[in-house]
């Protein structure tokens, strides 16, 4: 038994040595503290040290009087040059002394600018590639997929039933933007029909510098209750951002297009065309956005024959960032409608949101 004790007391007892002797770094500051733990990095003028008690210090690199390594460390000076040794302070802590493979090197704190330990990349390295693969990333495309449904149904002395939907395809990237829509409207009362609309379309955008950019788009709309068989439109041309901020964005665009129509009774008509866009974006708070979209096409020969789509919303971004609320109102003015119609064709609707990235 005593035998067992004896062999328990010098095993704790070696444990406590190896314990005792662990490397531990030191680092002394103007204000007389005294820093124990193990050096991380110092580099940009900031010291990253572990310490047992403190957890992660960064210390700022003009206070520091001191340092001490008992790990091999790399020792690194603004003219380029570098130590590879065990660090020693002073006891008035007026200087360190590098214990190098071929001496000993006396310094003084304010005369390193970086140290990082033997066997690990330098915090330069890191840093610029670190700043490689950030830019990488900014480069790397971001597809976000928006779908958007609402609708409504009565059923008793008037059966109604509404619907519309909107899908968004966006890939983006720091210097270009392509986006692949496709809307539906459909409305039906006492099992007739009174709206039944498609349209969907293309629209890429490139930058020419931060603000300016070149844009090419086209869209394809079908609408049953307008007899239009086709109206196929296609433009190019220019656009500037007038604000391009995260949370508040307005550009406008102007170019010049073709766009054909084709009608049930037979009639076709093309033409020549302007197109003005405007497209303005401002969330007003963490909880509504703000939305509007314009595009007015006249014919390039003849301006009082245009169109002129609105779409104005206010975005409520529930607790789920995927999911949001819209609200808005659409407006469609064609200026030379087919006989019987108006003008002015208005959509008010309500829709749930669904937003993915990748």
């Amino acid at each position: 038994m005593k035998r067992i004790r004896r062999l328990g007391l010098l095993a704790v007892g070696i444990w406590l040595a190896v314990a005792g002797s662990a490397p531990a770094d030191t680092v002394h500051t103007t204000d007389g503290s005294r820093f124990v733990g193990t050096i991380e990095q110092m580099a940009d003028g900031k010291l990253v040290m572990n310490t047992e008690i403190a957890g992660r210090l960064v210390i700022d690199a003009s206070k520091i009087v001191a340092i001490a390594a008992d790990g091999t460390v790399n020792v690194e000076f603004a003219s380029g040059d570098r130590l590879v040794g065990t660090v020693e302070v002073s006891d008035d802590l007026t200087a360190s002394t590098v214990h190098t493979a071929f001496g000993d090197i006396t310094i003084a704190a304010n005369q390193i600018t970086s140290i990082w330990p033997e066997g690990t990349e330098s915090p330069q390295l890191l840093a610029v590639r670190a700043e490689a693969d950030a830019q990488v990333d900014a480069m790397r495309p971001v597809w976000t997929t928006t779908l958007e449904a609402g609708g409504s149904a009565t059923d008793g002395n008037t059966d109604t039933l509404q619907a519309h939907g909107r899908l968004d395809v966006i890939r983006k990237t720091p210097d270009d933007l392509l986006n692949f829509y496709l809307v539906a409207d459909y409305y039906e009362q006492n099992d007739r029909r009174s709206t039944n609309e498609y349209r969907g379309g293309v629209r890429f955008e490139n930058s020419v510098t931060d603000r300016w950019f070149w844009y090419v788009r086209t869209e394809l709309e079908f609408d049953e209750f307008e007899e239009l068989d086709l109206r196929a439109t296609a433009a190019a041309g220019g656009g500037y951002y007038w604000l391009k901020q995260p949370d508040h964005e307005l550009k406008t665009s102007l170019g010049i297009g073709y766009r054909h129509e084709s009608y049930d009774t037979g009639r076709t008509e093309n033409a020549a065309v302007l197109d003005l866009g405007l497209n303005y974006r401002h969330d007003i708070a963490e909880w509504v956005q703000f939305t509007h979209a314009a595009v007015y096409s006249p014919d390039f020969l003849e301006f009082n024959d245009y169109r002129l789509d609105l779409d104005t919303a206010l975005v409520f971004p529930m607790q789920d960032d995927r999911w949001k609320l819209k609200v808005g109102m659409r407006n469609e003015y064609n200026s030379r409608p087919q006989p019987g119609f108006d003008r002015l064709d208005s959509t008010y609707y309500t829709s749930v949101v669904l937003e993915l990235k990748r």
